[in-house]
């Protein structure tokens, strides 16, 4: 970093120079230190490097008092960690840590300026921002919206830090590849961007991006799982008899909620092993001590309108023990017509698309493949 025809290069350097010789006087002592064997000898040097790392300190706190209004010295203290205080003596060893771990986070952010965009040049703020989010938060999506708001919020501070906040952490997470993290989009849109707060955002490019979180948000992990009613509140997921088939009458520990299209060449395919795996789970798979089956049923909807390549899908596939269903309507016209808007509700625009639903109908798993059905039901009866 070098600041150009700038009254900071003369603290810069002066910084930079004590900070390396210090370096190498720290250095080797450390490497010394790991390699000795006398506990006397190790006392010792422990002694020296503490002396140098209180030399830096100070030097640090001195350098920040008197040039406190240059960017470098923001920059220094940006990257000085939090001090930790002495723990409670009342506290156990592991209380201790809890301690020392909760203060850390709370005070990660109390040297950074939020007011001065400038830190966004550098890498410090990202890299911050990255250790918060990924090493110091659990990384659970109701804990990682969370550490998000708290960012958001001090970012407030300065439009182009909200901005660049907001932004990073919105498509982050629209692009996360790991199953539930879409909660921390949605949360991101619901609360900055449906807010009116992303005025940097078009309108065109604003509505693409609620929308999409619209989708998303009634099939989130945790959520109760959309009924298939229609406007009049009433259930039309039918079977091929013309028996409609409600998902909350389905009696099970496990749902599995597969959709599929005949004419769909993957799903061919893969329901195949979807069948396989259902199967071994109802009949007392290996990996329960006990030897019990897995109470898990599957209530299969189709997604297309010809009745007879459904029917004569089910029969193919040998699913016909699977509660199947189909959404088989249509207009005055008599043209294929949806009785609602389930499709969305799913987030279906491809197929196959599966979900595991516990006894209640809630979402414990979406868009998962068919290996990972056992993983998880393993996991959640362990």
């Amino acid at each position: 970093m070098v600041f150009k025809n700038s009254e900071e290069n003369t603290p810069f350097y002066s910084y930079l120079k004590f900070i390396t010789e210090k370096q190498k006087e720290v250095t080797p002592l450390r490497q010394k230190e790991q390699n000795s064997t006398s506990d006397n000898e190790k006392k010792k040097i422990r002694e020296d490097i503490i002396k140098i790392d209180k030399e830096v300190k100070e030097y640090k706190n001195k350098f920040e008092t008197e040039y406190s209004n240059i960017f470098f010295t923001k920059v220094i203290k940006a990257t000085t960690e939090p001090e930790i205080p002495a723990d409670p003596k009342e506290l156990s060893k592991e209380e201790k840590q809890i301690f020392q771990f909760e203060y850390y986070k709370e005070h990660y952010w109390d040297n950074v300026d939020f007011t001065d965009e400038r830190i966004l040049k550098t890498p410090i703020f990202f890299n911050k921002m990255d250790t918060y989010l990924n090493k110091l938060t659990v990384q659970h999506p109701d804990s990682i919206s969370k550490s998000a708001d708290v960012i958001a919020i001090l970012s407030r501070q300065n439009k182009d830090i909200f901005q660049y906040v907001v932004s990073y952490i919105t498509s982050t997470y629209e692009r996360s590849k790991i199953m539930g993290m879409d909660a921390i989009f949605v949360h991101m849109v619901e609360n900055y961007y449906m807010t009116g707060e992303a005025d940097w955002v078009k309108e065109k490019q604003l509505e693409k991006i609620e929308e999409r979180a619209e989708k998303i948000a009634p099939n989130l992990i945790g959520r109760p799982a959309p009924p298939f009613l229609n406007q009049l509140d009433m259930p039309f997921m039918k079977d091929t008899n013309g028996i409609i088939h409600k998902l909350y009458d389905v009696e099970a520990k496990y749902t599995l909620l597969i959709f599929f299209g005949p004419d769909c060449g993957h799903c061919k395919k893969e329901l195949p092993k979807v069948k396989k795996v259902v199967d071994s789970l109802t009949a007392a798979p290996k990996f329960l001590s006990s030897h019990k089956s897995v109470d898990v049923k599957v209530y299969a909807v189709q997604t297309e309108f010809d009745k007879k390549k459904w029917e004569k899908f089910i029969i193919n596939q040998g699913i016909g023990d699977w509660i199947n269903v189909g959404d088989i309507l249509e207009d005055p016209d008599g043209n294929p017509a949806a009785s609602s808007n389930w499709r969305d509700q799913y987030d279906i625009y491809s197929t196959p698309v599966i979900y595991l639903l516990d006894k209640d109908k809630k979402i414990l798993a979406k868009r998962i493949s068919y290996k990972q059905i056992s993983e998880i039901i393993k996991r959640l009866e362990k």
